[in-house]
């Protein structure tokens, strides 16, 4: 992948996908996130193929990133499944895992004002204000219970069900995550294979089969004046037991030294409010199993950084960083487990 050739091969892709010249700016590169590179592509005069935009997203999957190989289907599945679902998602409008055009698999998508949430903080960081906090934490919950209302079967997102059911939901998923630890692990970790074996054998069945974000939080999203803009960061995204979202977003590394989920919502404000706007009960063994299980997937993701550093891929001090915190996963998900309801 070369970087400077990017403008003009960007260019000519857009051309043979519109059929008329495109003129393509400087492109800036955004410095956050550990897997995808991200590009915001100026695009002279508009694009009305894009709803005229003058600014479009690029994200690429590199060869040597966090999480490759990577697919851009998901991603755009997902967000062609939620466009006008009232979900504030990202127009997505080209996508691709063909490497021949940038070196790696792309998708183009809209670019929506508005910035993130820091969902990492100092202890002492004061809280967040509170008005701001509870509009902002309202349409936080809303929003996931959106999505996991959503009826998928006859949209684009269903080419990825493979199967999935109720029951063998959980099951599917630490089967995946379990091949992960055993791809990125440079040791064995004990703590790890228990958890896994917890976990198999006490697979909880899901009220329905929803769309899964798999990175809900702080962050991953982008608000203006308090309100969301959009939901970003779709490349864990797949089909399972709304439950994992809710566990992902409880997990205290997100909770930046507050008593809030992601430094926004009261635990029981969160099930209350969510409850009722997705149409099920929150089950609190579910919420434990799948808090569990988001621990030791972020243990895993922690293992696939370290590996990508020591093998030469990355050379951002922030991969040995996150692989010094397996060990902080693991006992916090052993903690979990033993926990009582």
């Amino acid at each position: 992948m070369n970087e400077e050739l990017l403008p003009v091969q960007i260019a000519d892709y857009l051309q043979q996908q519109t059929g008329h010249v495109v003129q393509v700016g400087p492109l800036k590169r955004f410095a956050v996130g550990f897997s995808w590179k991200t590009y915001l592509v100026p695009i002279a005069g508009g694009l009305p193929e894009a709803d005229g935009a003058t600014e479009l997203i690029l994200r690429l999957g590199p060869s040597d990133g966090l999480f490759a190989p990577y697919s851009a289907m998901p991603e755009f599945l997902s967000m062609r499944s939620l466009e006008s679902s009232g979900i504030p998602v990202p127009k997505a409008y080209w996508a691709s895992d063909d490497s021949e055009t940038f070196g790696a698999p792309f998708l183009f998508s809209q670019k929506v004002n508005g910035a993130a949430v820091v969902p990492w903080v100092p202890v002492n960081t004061p809280p967040l204000d509170e008005a701001y906090r509870k509009s902002l934490g309202a349409e936080f919950i809303d929003a996931l219970a959106a999505l996991h209302a959503v009826d998928w079967s006859d949209r684009p997102i269903a080419q990825m069900a493979q199967g999935i059911n109720i029951q063998n939901a959980a099951l599917t998923n630490v089967l995946y995550w379990e091949k992960q630890i055993e791809r990125w692990a440079m040791r064995p970790y004990p703590a790890a294979q228990w958890a896994i074996r917890w976990l198999k054998n006490h697979c909880p069945v899901a009220p329905r089969v929803a769309i899964i974000h798999g990175d809900y939080r702080t962050g991953n999203f982008l608000e203006e004046n308090g309100h969301i803009t959009a939901i970003l960061d779709w490349e864990l995204v797949h089909l399972g037991d709304p439950h994992e979202d809710i566990g992902w977003v409880s997990m205290p590394m997100y909770m930046g030294g507050s008593s809030h989920f992601c430094r926004l919502t009261e635990p029981e404000w969160f099930y209350q409010r969510y409850s009722e706007k997705v149409g099920f009960q929150v089950s609190m063994a579910s919420v434990k199993y799948y808090r569990a299980f988001s621990l030791l997937k972020l243990a895993a993701t922690h293992m696939a950084a370290a590996r990508c550093f020591e093998e030469g891929r990355f050379n951002d001090l922030r991969m040995p960083a996150m692989g010094s915190q397996i060990a902080t996963c693991l006992r916090q998900l052993e903690k979990t487990i033993e926990s009582p309801l």
